[in-house]
């Protein structure tokens, strides 16, 4: 028993303790629950939001997670995450400024394991960059090793395994481009 009130202790307090760690330029919004942990830094700029109290899954909470001491979550100025998102780093993931993530939005910039059998614990990791004014819909997934140039759109559901050029839609899986946002 005292090991175990021992081991929620400490979870307790690591989780408080990661909380600190959370860097932020001036104010941020959060308007929804958010859990934050891991060993690494999240950094949240200049008027971020996380969450928005009129969308749907307004009960489900964002998942903030930077594991390992060398992780970082870097969220832009001005951009807002959806309620219900995961973003999850091993190394590196990068969010621009004016940027929206609709609700359930999920990057990782890891798989986590390897499917061959004796590689599964040594991941491979492969940073995520998402530019300035891109715009993420509901349920789309950001996969490692992905950059999305700025004033893209990324469609509901869209599974993004490969980079997005600048002013792109995209949509589908697997995903393709289906227009650019400058001939409107």
């Amino acid at each position: 028993m005292i090991d175990l009130i021992k081991k929620v202790f400490l979870k307790v307090s690591f989780e408080l303790a990661t909380i600190k760690k959370v860097k932020k330029k001036s104010s941020y919004r959060i308007h929804c629950k958010t859990r934050v942990n891991g060993k690494g830094l999240i950094y949240l700029g200049k008027s971020s939001s996380l969450g928005y109290y009129l969308a749907s899954s307004v009960k489900r909470e964002i998942l903030l997670q930077a594991r390992n001491i060398e992780s970082k979550i870097v969220i832009g100025g001005n951009s807002t995450i959806g309620n219900g998102s995961e973003i999850i780093a091993i190394s590196n993931i990068e969010i621009g400024e004016n940027c929206l993530l609709g609700p359930r939005v999920i990057i990782y910039d890891s798989d986590f394991h390897g499917v061959n059998p004796t590689k599964r614990n040594n991941p491979i990791t492969k940073p995520v960059f998402i530019h300035d004014n891109v715009w993420i819909g509901t349920e789309a997934i950001i996969l490692k090793g992905v950059t999305i140039e700025q004033d893209s759109v990324i469609g509901a559901r869209t599974v993004v395994t490969k980079n997005v050029p600048k002013g792109s839609i995209v949509s589908g899986n697997p995903m393709r481009i289906i227009g650019s946002v400058y001939d409107s």
